[in-house]
């Protein structure tokens, strides 16, 4: 009987994984949202002090959105990455606990 019920849970447990193995569809994420995005104006634009600081203000300003976008997402990947390692880790117990089971079944 311990044998039977040992051989079902095995393989429900090499079953589980074959069903759960599809991927789930990727999460959207959405883009970074820094506008308006700086355009080169030229050498000749350039000449003028006033449009240098304009555009040097562009440049300023979308660097700071683009930085705190991604640090945003560096924040995100880190909790994914830390729930994934959770994950894996419950996993490993579980199956560290079910191999010490058998391991005393069989010695029984």
């Amino acid at each position: 009987m311990k044998r039977i019920t040992i051989a079902a849970a095995l393989a429900l447990c090499f079953a589980m994984p074959a069903v759960q193995a599809a991927d789930p569809p990727a999460p959207t994420i959405a883009p970074a949202k820094c506008e308006p995005k700086p355009e080169y104006p030229g050498k000749l634009a350039l000449q003028s002090e006033n449009r240098v600081k304009s555009f040097r203000k562009e440049l300023d300003t979308y660097k700071d959105c683009i930085n705190a976008y991604l640090a945003e997402r560096k924040v995100a990947v880190k909790a994914n990455e830390d729930a994934a390692n959770a994950t894996i880790a419950e996993y490993n117990a579980v199956m560290k606990k079910i191999n010490e089971a058998q391991a005393a079944s069989k010695d029984e």
